[in-house]
């Protein structure tokens, strides 16, 4: 697993002198609350930590409400549970998770009939910020700026 690192830089009679420092991952559950960004706002809602899937993925109803874009392309995603290939639109978006903000592109499929809107992916879990524990529960979160959706548990 890749650690992040913070490299301090020092000179100490002439010579520099480089400290590392490792930063202690973040422990994250199965279930997380994340911060979906897009042009028009923004949304906290509940996602599942996928360690099998490839991609983030955001729900279609949430995309749209938030602004996320433009579709930068189209993915390719293998259904776990069919076996077929299928192709979703990727879009540009921003996801934060634990404080930590990524701006990376996202899958848009219709999880309306899912129990979470955001699928966190290994495009996110690959960072290295992440511990995952699976005995960890989802704080309890309220908040007058969280938006309603299909979704709201």
């Amino acid at each position: 697993m890749a650690i992040a690192c913070l490299i301090l830089g020092l000179l100490i009679n002439g010579v520099a002198v480089v400290a590392v420092k490792k930063k202690e991952p973040i422990v994250i559950g199965p279930i997380e609350y994340v911060k979906v960004i897009g042009h028009h706002g923004e949304a906290r809602v509940k996602g599942k930590v996928d360690t099998g899937a490839s991609r983030t993925s955001v729900d279609v109803w949430l995309a749209a409400n938030i602004g996320l874009g433009p579709t930068v392309d189209v993915a390719k995603v293998k259904s776990a549970f069919l076996d077929e290939v299928r192709t979703r639109p990727l879009v540009r978006g921003i996801v934060e998770i634990a404080g930590v903000r990524f701006p990376l592109p996202v899958t848009v499929n219709d999880r309306s009939d899912m129990r979470y809107p955001v699928l966190i992916g290994m495009d996110i879990l690959k960072s290295g910020r992440f511990l995952i524990d699976p005995t960890k529960r989802t704080p309890k979160y309220a908040s007058k700026t969280q938006k309603t959706s299909p979704h709201a548990s």
